[in-house]
C-alpha cells in the first residue's frame, strides 16, 4: 500500500488517486479557526482561506454549499479539488498551514484544468507557493 501512496501522489491526474487522509481538514473547530484566524483571496469560482498550523505538513478542507448543486455536482467539484491538491502535494507537503477552499457556484462547470489554474492563482496570491 505504500508503495501505491508514493506512485500516487506522483503521477496524479484527474481522478487517479485520492489525497491521503494525513492532508485532510476534518474536525469542525479546524474549519472555524482557519475561517476566523485565517486571511482569504478569491477567484471567481473559488475563495481559498488559510492560517498556519503547529503540524508538519499542510491539511485541506472543501467548503461546497448546496448553492453550488446537487450532491452529483457537489460531489464531483470535491473529487477535482482533491485531485487539483493531490497533483500540488510535492510543492506543498512541506508548508505548515490549513486551507479550505470555498466554491461558488462558478465551480460546478469548471474542468480540472480550470481548477487547477484559480487554485494555483490563489496560492501564489497568498505567497504560499511562488
Amino acid at each position: 500500500m505504500a508503495f501505491f501512496d508514493e506512485f500516487c501522489w506522483f503521477f496524479a491526474e484527474e481522478g487517479d488517486c485520492v489525497l491521503q487522509s494525513e492532508y485532510r481538514l476534518k474536525d469542525n473547530r479546524d474549519f472555524r479557526r482557519v475561517f476566523r484566524r485565517g486571511k482569504s483571496f478569491a477567484t471567481g469560482r473559488l475563495v481559498l482561506y488559510y492560517c498556519d498550523n503547529r503540524l508538519g505538513s499542510f491539511r485541506v478542507g472543501f467548503s461546497i454549499s448546496k448553492k453550488v448543486g446537487n450532491a452529483v455536482v457537489r460531489n464531483r467539484v470535491k473529487r477535482l479539488l482533491r485531485a487539483v491538491f493531490q497533483s500540488l502535494l510535492p510543492m506543498l507537503v512541506d508548508k505548515h498551514i490549513d486551507i479550505v477552499v470555498v466554491c461558488r457556484k462558478d465551480a460546478a462547470l469548471a474542468s480540472y484544468d480550470e481548477l487547477l489554474r484559480d487554485v494555483m492563482k490563489l496560492l501564489q496570491k497568498a505567497k504560499v507557493v511562488l
